[in-house]
């Protein structure tokens, strides 16, 4: 394979972050691009305080379209969305949501909330902000070993309160017509994710005719290296029947 694979990362996430999937797909023969969402790599206050969700929808359709060509779209969790976004924009060959947020209200999960009440003021303003180490122990890290979480936790950044808060208000911006997918779409969700319900993957699948690959024992960060032997082999066996890529 040759195919060109858009990869998006995540909220608190960075390009590097991504690197143990983009070798993954290019030891598979595709060529990866990562493109930085605006005001995470660099980190950059005024850059997160003036971003929604509109103007990362625009940073992942740029991104798409420099590439050339028509491509593959992966995206992790709010890359997800915008990988749902880019499909719905453009034709892409394909899309891959790893723990993606759902086109609709993000609604938080009771055992979760706890743990994000010291962002809610963050939130409500609209400030950039990042949640404490031991809060990304226990939501999108939980039941990674200590020595991954030790090596993750450093390499996250800052991110957009309001970003955060037009997902969990289900703001217009973040809707996608169903219709307007027309590729072929890869579900794949954490049955241990306290960030997306496993209802919300579920109705994602649903809602694009996808096939949805479960992996009951992973937190919302599926796409670290750990996981790789157990979340990978799957999601490449399923492009390869991709006709596009074939």
């Amino acid at each position: 394979m040759s195919s060109p694979v858009l990869v998006l990362h995540g909220l608190f996430s960075r390009p590097s972050l991504m690197q143990p999937w983009t070798k993954v797909l290019d030891d598979a023969g595709f060529v990866c691009h990562v493109p930085a969402l605006p005001g995470r790599d660099p980190s950059d206050d005024a850059t997160l305080t003036r971003t929604g969700i509109a103007e990362m929808v625009d940073a992942a359709l740029a991104a798409y379209d420099a590439i050339g060509e028509p491509a593959v779209v992966v995206g992790h969790s709010l890359g997800g969305l915008l990988a749902q976004k880019v499909a719905a924009a453009r034709q892409p060959l394909a899309a891959v949501l790893l723990a993606s947020v759902p086109p609709g209200v993000l609604w938080p999960q009771l055992r979760a909330l706890p743990r994000f009440v010291p962002s809610m003021p963050a939130v409500a303003a609209g400030r950039p902000f990042l949640p404490s180490a031991d809060v990304m122990r226990a939501l999108p890290l939980r039941g990674l070993c200590a020595a991954e979480q030790d090596r993750l936790i450093p390499e996250f950044v800052r991110d957009s309160g309001r970003v955060f808060r037009q997902m969990m208000v289900g703001a217009p911006i973040v809707r996608v017509p169903a219709a307007a997918v027309t590729c072929p779409v890869l579900c794949v969700s954490a049955g241990r994710d306290r960030s997306v319900a496993p209802w919300m993957s579920r109705r994602i699948a649903a809602r694009y005719g996808a096939q949805h690959q479960i992996h009951p024992g992973l937190p919302h960060w599926i796409v670290a290296e750990s996981a790789l032997p157990q979340v990978a082999p799957p999601v490449l066996a399923w492009l390869r029947a991709v006709p596009a890529l074939r």
